[in-house]
């Protein structure tokens, strides 16, 4: 079963994830990322533009799926762990029109996991 799993990193951080085909939770911790499986979605929610002083955000900025079965070291985080990854820049959806769906409660937690309908739910107020 293909799971979806919230991401939260500011926007440049991302970014660097996307340019090198990774992502990250947690700041490398590697027991988020061994959650994952290959296949799974990922939604990236950045309260900020970069880290740690960016402009707020607040929005959904990429999507993506996990392309690997297993964690491995980080090359950004020494003692860290990546996940390989997929990951597409969107126009930044707000939380504003996801918050029915995203459990803003959870977002301080920097990663979880998103129950399928409200993945559905949100997959359908992401652009193409």
């Amino acid at each position: 079963m293909t799971r979806t799993w919230v991401l939260v990193a500011s926007r440049d951080h991302a970014r660097r994830g996307a340019a090198e085909g990774f992502v990250m939770a947690n700041h490398g911790k590697r027991a988020p990322v061994a959650r994952m499986g290959r296949g799974d979605h990922v939604l990236v929610y950045s309260p900020t533009t970069t880290f740690p002083r960016g402009e707020p955000l607040r929005a959904i900025t990429f999507v993506g799926e996990v392309t690997s079965d297993e964690p491995e070291p980080s090359t950004v985080i020494e003692g860290g762990w990546k996940r390989a990854a997929r990951l597409r820049e969107i126009e930044p959806v707000p939380l504003a029109a996801v918050r029915d769906h995203l459990p803003t409660s959870r977002i301080r937690f920097g990663f979880f996991e998103l129950p399928a309908a409200d993945a559905k739910a949100i997959g359908g107020l992401l652009p193409s």
